[in-house]
């Protein structure tokens, strides 16, 4: 019989299986820190979002003043309602995490219970029930720890952290906000814009006007104005549909009349001028039917007439 050939060790490193071997071990630190924190732009076509309503409600409660305590909050508020809240959003309706657990619980061997009472096998029921709880936990829940449903939690509980920070009222809007997250989850971004424009508008503005503690019936109207032109404007960019357009100038036109109700003729002059230029790109969108394009072009018209609401309301 013939000598087997002794193994060549430098295989390994020519083919890379070596480097493959340490880079596994790499990718995971020996020691350090337990959870690992990620900020990064979004990158959005526009600047309108829940960063803007946020800042536009903190300026309509009339409490900014040029202090260190106001930029903390200022600061508390941005990152509350962009960065937390809007990752709670995001790792909800983006992540694969579900479907993950749908394939891990359908993959687990789950053993049937016994189909008769037997009190002499108490103990070795008891000890069975153990080991498939645990059994299921390691093949269906365990594999989840690494991916964003861990991520999605951190975010939330940071977030109701922060609102108890800026009071009893943000709280309640944060975790009204956490759970309008979850409820479009279910339902589909298609059917769910308007829950998102609630999300990213109304509760926004909400939480920055009450971190400073002020409050109105006018500004309620306001917010439900402007929350209804950024669903026209998200109608227009993702359906492409022009009826949307209609719904946008009808509440823009809304605000224009409310604001001189309110004594704010300047105001409602600039809110009318931007409605003005955005009904002439509405021409050019009936053309080209480019939602997004459309979207960008018209957003410092609306970012300019929340700004001003907001100014006419503090003053």
């Amino acid at each position: 019989m013939g000598q087997t050939a002794p193994f060549d060790l430098s295989l390994l490193y020519r083919y890379g299986i070596i480097d493959l071997m340490e880079d596994s071990y790499t990718t995971r630190p020996v020691v350090g820190r337990l959870i690992a924190l990620d900020f990064r732009p979004a990158r959005p076509l526009t600047l309108l979002g829940p960063a803007w309503a946020a800042l536009c409600g903190a300026v309509a409660s009339g409490a900014l003043t040029l202090s260190s305590q106001t930029l903390f909050v200022l600061i508390l508020l941005l990152l509350l309602c962009d960065a937390l809240l809007g990752a709670w959003r995001a790792l909800w309706l983006h992540a694969d995490w579900r479907t993950a657990f749908a394939r891990n619980r359908a993959s687990a061997q789950v053993w049937l219970t016994p189909s008769e009472y037997e009190p002499s096998a108490f103990f070795r029921r008891v000890t069975w029930n153990v080991s498939r709880q645990v059994h299921f936990a390691r093949s269906a829940v365990w594999p989840l720890i690494d991916s964003e449903i861990i991520g999605m939690m951190i975010a939330g509980v940071v977030a109701l952290c922060l609102a108890v920070v800026l009071g009893l009222a943000p709280t309640i809007l944060t975790a009204l906000a956490l759970v309008l997250a979850l409820i479009e989850g279910q339902v589909g971004a298609a059917r769910g814009a308007e829950l998102r424009a609630l999300f990213e508008i109304a509760l926004p503005w909400l939480i920055g006007q009450s971190a400073f503690g002020y409050f109105s019936g006018l500004a309620l109207v306001f917010i439900l104005l402007f929350t209804l032109a950024y669903r026209a404007l998200l109608g227009v960019a993702s359906a492409r549909q022009s009826r949307w357009l209609v719904w946008s100038n009808v509440t823009q036109l809304g605000v224009v009349f409310l604001l001189i109700v309110s004594s704010a003729p300047v105001g409602a002059g600039v809110v009318g001028l931007g409605l003005l230029a955005q009904m002439l790109w509405q021409v050019r969108y009936r053309v080209d039917r480019d939602g997004g394009t459309y979207a960008q072009r018209v957003q410092s018209y609306m970012l300019v007439g929340m700004l001003v609401t907001g100014l006419s309301l503090w003053l």
